[in-house]
């Protein structure tokens, strides 16, 4: 019923509708009338590519490419352009033959039959799109490409419309009429973009082979012809094996289409992918962070390909230009200080040096800088070497080297997940380890001496190496290599506790972002470089997205750690960053390498990680007493005192972390009301739940060390006899167990029961004794 009561209502409004529909209709001859029009309105749209009319194709011969894109830091300040290299234009008759057959083979088979579009290949593309059910295959000819590259502001080439195809098509048919098929294919060969900035085959070729396009081998024109369809992707430097296999594509196109024999084509195919180690074009070692503009000239060409270059942009990166500076002047000051025979607050030897300067070549000084934000991973400095003109080498990410006593944190955050504590006592005395076959291992220390007990703490503020390698060996070589990993180590960890010296490659910026996790409370942020590209009309054409975090360890060890790093800066090797002049909140770590071929100081604060390295491109020593401390730490402190950024801020405090006093000798905690033997009570940092045992040392002397007794047995012995690489524990065989298992005697095994019994008999004995010698004392 209420269908019908519907009905009822709709149907006279329809049929008026209807009605007055039939009234107003177009009669035949108004049909054709529009029908004319419409084709009219289409072909004057058709004839001026639009509103805005057709570009001129009669200037396509003198077009050269401009509107560089600006480069601004993080506050908007302009430190760089960022151009595509400005090519020489070729004659077409000055390449080998085989150099236009390459590209029309690959890119254009029926060139020499069409008039600028090739019909047959748009069918085949709209019949495999409709297979696929998208966009899968393009049907673009060499002149819709060559529209594409030199009308960028009005052919854009991220735009996939249908309005950006006709008018390629309709550029492209004008570009047939004015010019010869030849000289079609002599523009495209010299506007054609390559990557890396490089526009035309002989920027190409001088960019990736280092030599002019007339001189090319049929391998590196086939080379060359595979990377305009994907740059990025297909760079030879990058990708090898990608650009390869394309490679190898166009030689067979050239081989089936008729341009090869089979021998020359085979042969062409077994030549290796050969390449400049570095390209000559780059035009930004006159500009502010040369090795950053380089970098982040390649992440953006991975985002944007072409387009980086199509249109005037707005590139807003995380750079700041103070610390940009202050890095580079530096880091340079202290390098020719080194060469003249004084390097940061202590006085060295002479160092052989041209003029003042080291010359470029085998003795030539280099270092990197890597400053970052630690909370969200914005690279604030980069310093890639020292002369951006003799060397684009950029140490700061590509340079892997020894990490030496920078890699110590890892192990020593490793320690502390598993329950030992800064309190820690371990010892410092000889210590040898079977490496296999009658091979025995004997750390040394820096200084050559050993110096008895003493404290985690105290290990890693002096940075000594015998104390760090037992404790490497009683963390285990798996859980040491684990931490390292999830803190972003990329390099080989060696299945040893001698990995706790450093044998490691890193990079500058590896190393800047593994720091960060301890600087940033357990998590690790990844780099971050550019914060968003805009366009001339503001609108954001690429931004970066959030930075990506991942989670390395709880709150409370970064703390722990951080506080026992930040007594390395104040008391420890890296004093050298406080004599230069920062006197913020620091913390950080010094490393020096094997016969000092390499110096390292990576130090943070709670907001900003900085890591310095200083050394030679190849392996060679530096000075006579060359350190991380002495070197690397006071370039790093003279950078923070220039920048500023919130230095005076300090660590805020994080749950499950506990305060005690302790004493000194033993590294237990002291009972209330109780004191040390001798010296002043010490404050050390718990993780919560695994304190260790306390102490009341105002005693008996017996009774004291019988109460400690059975702490010392479970940690590290001094006895230096070898252990085989297998053993649990290469100190005494003890297990590895929370501390908190000492304290407790929660899930202890038989063999910690038993011990811990055997000391609890000490010192009731030693009790006994203690009241015993009281009675014969009495009068």
């Amino acid at each position: 019923r209420a269908s019908r009561r519907a009905s009822a209502r709709v149907g006279p409004v329809v049929a008026r509708a209807a009605a007055a529909a039939r009234r107003h209709a177009p009669t035949g001859r108004q049909t054709g009338l529009i029908a004319v029009a419409a084709l009219l309105v289409a072909w004057v749209l058709w004839e001026r590519c639009g509103i805005a009319g057709c570009p001129d194709a009669g200037i396509v011969s003198s077009y050269q490419p401009g509107g560089a894109s600006v480069v601004l830091d993080r506050n908007g300040e302009r430190f760089a352009a960022l151009a595509p290299v400005e090519h020489q234009m070729v004659p077409l008759d000055s390449l080998p033959g085989y150099v236009g057959q390459a590209f029309v083979a690959v890119e254009d088979r029926r060139f020499y039959r069409h008039d600028g579009v090739d019909w047959w290949r748009v069918l085949g593309a709209l019949w495999a799109d409709v297979r696929a059910g998208g966009l899968v295959e393009g049907s673009s000819t060499i002149p819709m490409q060559l529209s594409r590259n030199l009308y960028p502001e009005r052919i854009r080439a991220r735009e996939k419309t249908f309005r950006r195809k006709l008018l390629e098509v309709r550029l492209a048919r004008e570009i047939e009429a004015r010019f010869t098929k030849h000289e079609i294919l002599e523009l495209y060969l010299n506007h054609i973009y390559f990557g890396g900035g490089a526009y035309g085959i002989e920027a190409a070729s001088r960019y990736y082979f280092g030599k002019g396009a007339p001189r090319l081998t049929l391998e590196e024109a086939a080379l060359l012809a595979a990377l305009p369809k994907a740059p990025a992707h297909f760079d030879p430097r990058r990708h090898p094996e990608a650009a390869r296999r394309r490679r190898d594509l166009v030689l067979g196109r050239m081989e089936r289409q008729d341009y090869l024999r089979f021998r020359a084509a085979e042969e062409a195919r077994q030549k290796p992918v050969a390449v400049t180690a570095e390209g000559d074009l780059d035009r930004d070692g006159d500009v502010l962070a040369p090795y950053f503009l380089k970098h982040i000239r390649r992440l953006l060409e991975e985002e944007l390909g072409r387009d980086l270059y199509a249109e005037p942009l707005r590139i807003i990166t995380t750079l700041d230009a103070g610390a940009q500076r202050a890095a580079e002047e530096e880091l340079a000051a202290q390098l020719r200080a080194v060469e003249s025979g004084a390097f940061g607050w202590l006085p060295g030897p002479r160092y052989a040096s041209a003029g003042g300067r080291a010359a470029a070549g085998a003795g030539y000084l280099q270092g990197a800088v890597v400053f970052m934000d630690a909370r969200v991973g914005d690279v604030l400095a980069w310093v890639g070497g020292r002369d951006y003109d003799h060397s684009r080498f950029d140490r700061a990410r590509l340079g892997r080297r020894q990490a030496g006593s920078t890699f110590k944190p890892f192990v020593y955050a490793a320690a502390l997940e598993q329950g030992f504590s800064p309190s820690q006592p371990i010892q410092d005395a000889p210590f040898r380890l079977a490496t296999g076959g009658r091979r025995v291992w004997e750390p040394e220390n820096y200084s050559g001496r050993f110096e008895g007990r003493m404290s985690m703490r105290e290990a890693l503020t002096r940075s000594q190496n015998v104390p760090s390698v037992r404790l490497a060996a009683a963390v285990g070589e798996e859980d040491v290599a684990d931490f390292a990993r999830r803190a972003g180590i990329r390099g080989e960890v060696p299945a040893s506790p001698v990995a706790v010296l450093g044998v490691t490659a890193v990079s500058p910026l590896e190393l800047t972002a593994a720091f960060s996790t301890f600087a940033a409370r357990g998590t690790r942020v990844a780099p971050r470089f550019v914060l968003r590209v805009e366009d001339e009309a503001g609108e954001v054409v690429w931004a970066s997205g959030v930075p990506e975090r991942v989670s390395v360890t709880t709150p409370a060890v970064a703390f722990v750690l951080t506080d026992m790093l930040r007594d390395a800066v104040d008391y420890g090797t890296g004093t050298g960053a406080r004599w230069a002049g920062f006197r913020g909140p620091a913390a950080g770590k010094t490393g020096t390498t094997t016969n000092a071929t390499d110096v390292w100081f990576v130090g943070y604060t709670p907001g900003l990680v900085g890591t310095v390295w200083i050394g030679f491109d190849e392996t060679r020593s530096l000075p006579a007493r060359a350190t991380g401390g002495a070197i690397a730490a006071p370039v790093w402190g003279r950078i923070m005192a220039r920048m500023d950024r919130g230095a005076s801020a300090d660590w805020d405090p994080v749950p499950g972390v506990v305060a005690l006093l302790v004493d000194p000798e033993s590294g237990l905690a002291l009972e209330d009301g109780c004191r040390p033997r001798w010296g002043s009570a010490q404050r050390e940092l718990f993780l919560a739940g695994q304190e260790p045992p306390t102490v009341c040392p105002r005693g008996d002397y017996d009774y004291f060390w019988d109460r400690v007794g059975g702490w010392f047995d479970g940690v590290f012995g001094s006895e230096p006899e070898p252990m085989d690489r297998g053993d649990a524990d290469p100190d005494l065989g003890a297990p590895r167990l929370p501390r908190r298992d000492y304290a407790t005697g929660e899930n202890r095994p038989a063999e910690v029961r038993d011990r811990r019994a055997r000391a609890e008999e000490r010192a009731s004995e030693g009790r006994r004794r203690g009241e015993e010698r009281l009675r014969r004392r009495r009068p």
